[in-house]
């Protein structure tokens, strides 16, 4: 007599892990030059910005939250920290991964991730997940 087949059931608790590294929009991302006003050094590095919420001890970040600094500017934003880098610079490291990540050409990336749309949210109504699709603001090609 023989046995019927096992089944193939999901491990409780262990989510499949998202794809973080993305080369083609870390690529796209390094053509930039350096985001500090008036740094002209052509070599960039690509610099993740780092939270509690986006990566935990020894953990990288996904590319989405990734900005061009050159080496200099990468040393001393990651020995501040994202918010006191952009306070000393006058610049928003977060608004420029996320221009970053809207004007990628590597799609799949963006759409690997879901997220909050900041202007469908209406101060009377309760807040709404949606997934926000960058694909409406570039053109096609």
């Amino acid at each position: 007599m023989r046995l019927p087949d096992r089944l193939k059931r999901p491990k409780l608790g262990v989510r499949t892990s998202v794809q973080k590294v993305w080369p083609r929009h870390r690529r796209w991302v390094k053509a930039h030059g350096c985001c500090v006003p008036g740094c002209d050094v052509r070599a960039v590095d690509f610099a993740h910005l780092r939270s509690a919420a986006n990566a935990g001890a020894a953990q990288r970040p996904h590319d989405i939250f990734g900005v061009s600094l050159c080496r200099k500017h990468h040393d001393e934003q990651h020995r501040l920290g994202a918010d006191a880098f952009s306070d000393k610079y006058k610049i928003d490291l977060w608004a420029l991964a996320a221009e970053f990540a809207r004007g990628s050409p590597d799609r799949q990336m963006r759409a690997s991730l879901k997220l909050v749309d900041a202007v469908a949210i209406d101060a009377s109504s309760p807040p709404k997940k949606q997934e926000l699709s960058f694909d409406a603001a570039i053109p096609p090609g």
